[in-house]
């Protein structure tokens, strides 16, 4: 059973990052795991946004600043 941890994001979305392979996993070359994986720990990121609202962000600025450049 491989291990997650999960973050609670400002922006309201949750994300996983692995801790920990399980056995399986762990002698295989690719690392998979098929089987079922467990949450070790939660915590919530301050004044962080998750990847694809943080992508989302940064392209509103750019088209932002283009417009400026006008």
């Amino acid at each position: 059973m491989c291990q997650y941890e999960v973050i609670h994001f400002h922006c309201g979305h949750a994300g996983r990052r692995l801790i920990k392979h399980c056995h399986v996993a762990r002698n295989t070359a690719d690392h998979q795991c098929f089987g079922a994986w467990s949450i070790k720990r939660e915590w919530v990121s301050a004044n962080q946004l998750c990847q694809s609202c943080n992508q989302q962000q940064a392209v509103i600025r750019r088209a932002h600043q283009a417009q400026m450049r006008i």
